[in-house]
């Protein structure tokens, strides 16, 4: 009687492996369909604003002590003000909060001018260059905030002077070391939980 070679399979041995092997396909195709969150490819600035853990561990273990946060869980997210920030109720200054959104792991930043009119129009000049200039801020949606922070941090971090136009008057904003020190800080906070150091 021969014997049969260890190296083959038997007839029902490979049918098994065909079944197990196409249920499998099967199976991962119809999960497939059921898959929601997608990867973004598309190249927009959402994934601009992503955190990733290791930022997110960071911010929360060690900066988050110096902010007064807000838990809005209508919204899914943590609102995040520096606890040194300017909080005058008579005086016209300019506050930035970090929003952590926990369903999307997305950072956002928010300009909180006061008074809240709008459109804000903030005057700078530059003492070292004497470059100087107007930004004006109409308030919108995550990305017209961003865009007024990436105008307000590089004039933040040089020797520059602000006024905020206020009662048909200018009036000056961010001179005090620790008013200007939290929105510096909290932008700074911003950029590393999106990974992006400025």
């Amino acid at each position: 009687m021969p014997q049969a070679s260890p190296d083959t399979f038997s007839p029902e041995m490979i049918r098994i492996f065909k079944i197990f092997g196409f249920g499998s396909l099967f199976f991962v195709f119809v999960l497939s369909f059921f898959n929601e969150k997608r990867a973004n490819n598309t190249g927009e600035m959402d994934s601009i604003m992503y955190v990733a853990d290791p930022e997110r561990i960071y911010f929360k273990n060690l900066r988050a002590s110096h902010y007064d946060i807000e838990g809005r869980n209508d919204a899914k997210m943590n609102l995040y003000r520096h606890g040194k920030r300017e909080k005058s109720d008579s005086q016209p200054h300019l506050n930035f909060m970090i929003l952590l959104n926990r369903v999307k792991n997305e950072a956002y930043i928010y300009a909180e001018p006061f008074p809240e009119s709008l459109p804000l129009k903030i005057k700078w000049i530059n003492s070292d260059s004497g470059e100087s200039g107007e930004l004006e801020f109409q308030g919108g949606n995550k990305f017209a905030h961003f865009e007024f922070a990436e105008q307000i941090y590089p004039k933040l971090i040089e020797n520059t002077y602000f006024e905020m136009w206020h009662n048909e008057d200018w009036v000056p904003i961010l001179t005090e070391g620790p008013e200007r020190d939290a929105v510096k800080v909290t932008l700074v906070d911003f950029y590393r939980l999106i990974n992006n150091p400025k």
